[in-house]
């Protein structure tokens, strides 16, 4: 609730009040505020699915991270042209952006 009170705050009551070069780097800071927002409302359920994704790749089934599929793609023990990889990373990446930024056009595609 705080960080979605200073990001309206910001929004409404400072940045229009601003010059222009001041106005853009709040409304970065503004973009920031709602991105944790999104990050705190959405994190159980984002690494629940993440995590079962990840599942279905990795070999080590008590690590399962991001960190450990970037070492198996480094290493070579999964293909980037391995299909189910493939999937995978696109299904994490839509997650993120869905976070990161859902008004993304080339999200707003993928999910279709």
């Amino acid at each position: 609730e705080l960080v979605e009170a200073v990001s309206e705050f910001l929004e409404k009551e400072i940045k229009t009040t601003l010059p222009n070069h001041l106005a853009f780097k709040t409304q970065i800071a503004i973009n920031v505020l709602n991105i944790v927002k999104r990050e705190q409302e959405n994190k159980e359920l984002l690494t629940k699915e993440s995590k079962e994704i990840l599942l279905t790749l990795l070999s080590n089934q008590e690590e399962v991270n991001i960190n450990q599929l970037a070492e198996q793609i480094a290493s070579g023990k999964l293909d980037l042209e391995d299909k189910k990889l493939q999937k995978a990373l696109v299904e994490i990446t839509k997650k993120k952006i869905s976070v990161d930024n859902p008004k993304y056009s080339t999200y707003k595609k993928l999910i279709k």
